[in-house]
């Protein structure tokens, strides 16, 4: 894709920097974003089944 915003066309340089920075971000909301989400999920998931497991 990088190559393609270097070395591509004038009509298609804007669309694939459009493109690389879609990429970009995506991959920054998954490592940034996503995952302190997906481990206070997991963390309080984690602690439900532990107090269910003390009230048997």
């Amino acid at each position: 894709m990088f190559a393609i915003a270097i070395f591509g066309g004038e009509v298609i340089r804007g669309f694939a920097v459009a493109l690389l920075l879609g990429i970009v971000i995506g991959t920054y909301s998954s490592v940034f974003v996503a995952t302190p989400l997906m481990y206070d999920f997991s963390a309080k998931l984690e602690a439900k089944r532990a107090a269910k497991q003390l009230k048997k």
